[in-house]
């Protein structure tokens, strides 16, 4: 009866949950051992748990790695459907000095960003039923044109490009959003050339 509960509050969790939310549930150290020795539980890394038979999400997956990590640049891109081309990696912006621990699944490749970088633009959507935390679509254009010499120009291009053809684009967001990054003049000149 009682792994009946703690299956019911993982899947309330979409499939993973805490060594600390599983004490509050009443489970001892011994009895999570105890799940995970019955391979009803799986250790995601050091303090993070799955429901065994869940079929998870991987987005769902980061926000319990990384809690308070926002998706940016290629996931950002692939999930407003910017891009063809697919991650090998998630890429999730934290905080400068913040350290984390990965897991060795999912890759994740992590972008240390600080003021305005970080907190400009992050939004909430639903995506495969699972709730993301995700830059929003201007910013993640202001992110590719910021760092373009960092990523290959065909990708720059079809990201702004893609964003151009999209009915839900603001144009005056994402100017104050240049103008914010100190990214003016060349989000302008990208929209002369492609407009």
């Amino acid at each position: 009866m009682k792994n009946q509960a703690i299956e019911k509050a993982f899947k309330e969790s979409y499939g993973q949950l805490t060594t600390k939310e599983l004490k509050a549930l009443g489970m001892s150290e011994y009895g999570i051992k105890k799940l995970a020795t019955e391979e009803l539980i799986w250790k995601i890394k050091r303090g993070i748990y799955q429901w065994s038979d869940y079929d998870i999400d991987e987005h769902g997956l980061l926000s319990v790695i990384i809690p308070n990590g926002v998706l940016c640049l290629y996931s950002a891109a692939f999930i407003y459907e910017y891009t063809t081309n697919i991650p090998q990696q998630y890429h999730i912006a934290i905080a400068s000095k913040r350290k984390v621990r990965l897991p060795d699944y999912p890759p994740i490749t992590l972008n240390y960003w600080s003021g305005l970088q970080l907190s400009l633009g992050v939004s909430q959507l639903i995506y495969n039923d699972v709730p993301l935390t995700i830059f929003d679509r201007e910013k993640t254009v202001c992110d590719f044109l910021k760092f373009r010499n960092k990523i290959d120009n065909s990708i720059v291009k079809e990201v702004v490009k893609a964003y151009l053809k999209d009915k839900n684009r603001d144009l005056s967001k994402l100017k104050a959003y240049s103008k914010q990054l100190n990214i003016q003049t060349i989000v302008d000149t990208y929209l002369n050339i492609l407009l």
